[in-house]
């Protein structure tokens, strides 16, 4: 009997750590749906823009109604889920976090007017790069062989995707490349300085930040917001599956698989978005431009997994 109990509780304790690695697997590979899901989403942005512009929406009117719109939603969800709103001192920070995050999205939008979507997405996403260079250079943090490497290629690809003779689209380039330095000096602030209690809450924070900013810009520049019911429509999916989606899906996904994975995967982001506004609005794409954004996303993915 004792050796029976023996089997029996050994062949119990195998099932159960089956059952449990199943359920990890099953966990991480949820995870990963998700954040995929995310990128995906936060790639459909040239698709409710392009609507939006068609129908008379100028960047200033577009940024102030996503932001608008989304801060009333996250609002609704909180009170709903009984969640307060950060302490003031988190509260504060997350609206320096919600500046750096509305800049972000001026220069994407405003260069992919001036220039194009493409060009846009692929300038921002060099983004890690410049959180690499402040990291080493202000944080004192070690220039490795990989690092040098990923900031070579960023800094390659970012002049093959805008051309190599930087003719054309200056505006939209400089533009694409002030979205990346507002996204990229939120991420360094939020990292170093903000703790956030809760991811949803902090994310209300920073989409009435956005709100704010485009009220005062909206105060000096011209504004045109949609005209049309399909227009709006743009504008509310620009919002909901666009922005808040992606949000949720993005911070779900990365609690099961880790900040580095769910970084790594959301790299698709900038693929997704090339492909619409190549395949569904018509915009060209140059053998350079293809170069340097792969360039750049290998660049990405390379200082990404250098923190793991």
């Amino acid at each position: 009997m004792p050796v029976l109990s023996g089997v029996v509780a050994m062949t119990i304790s195998a099932t159960s750590i089956a059952d449990q690695l199943t359920l990890d697997r099953q966990h991480y590979i949820g995870g990963c749906v998700l954040v995929l899901i995310s990128a995906v989403c936060y790639g459909l942005q040239p698709f409710f823009a392009f609507f939006a512009y068609n129908d008379g929406t100028n960047t200033t009117g577009l940024l102030l109604s996503r932001f608008c719109i989304s801060s009333v939603v996250l609002l609704g969800w909180l009170k709903l889920r009984g969640i307060s709103l950060p302490k003031p001192k988190l509260f504060i920070q997350n609206l320096a976090i919600g500046a750096g995050y509305a800049g972000a999205g001026l220069g994407y939008y405003n260069a992919s007017q001036s220039a194009s979507f493409s060009l846009a997405v692929i300038l921002m996403f060099s983004f890690p790069a410049f959180v690499t260079l402040f990291a080493i250079l202000f944080l004192k943090e070690k220039l490795t062989r990989l690092r040098v490497t990923s900031l070579t290629l960023a800094i390659s690809g970012v002049i093959f995707a805008a051309g190599i003779d930087l003719k054309g689209d200056i505006t939209g380039i400089l533009w694409a490349l002030f979205a990346a330095l507002s996204y990229g000096s939120a991420i360094i602030y939020a990292s170093h300085q903000a703790k956030p209690e809760n991811p949803i809450a902090s994310a209300a924070v920073i989409m009435i930040a956005g709100s704010l900013i485009f009220i005062v810009v909206a105060q000096f520049h011209h504004i045109t917001m949609p005209q049309t019911a399909t227009g709006w429509s743009a504008v509310i999916g620009l919002a909901l599956f666009a922005t808040l989606a992606p949000l949720a899906t993005f911070i779900s996904g990365a609690h099961r698989i880790g900040a580095a994975n769910a970084s790594t995967l959301s790299t698709m982001e900038p693929v997704v978005a090339v492909v619409i506004a190549v395949s569904l609005l018509g915009e060209p794409l140059s053998w350079t431009t293809i170069t340097g954004g792969v360039m750049v996303v290998c660049a990405a993915l390379l200082l990404v997994r250098q923190k793991r």
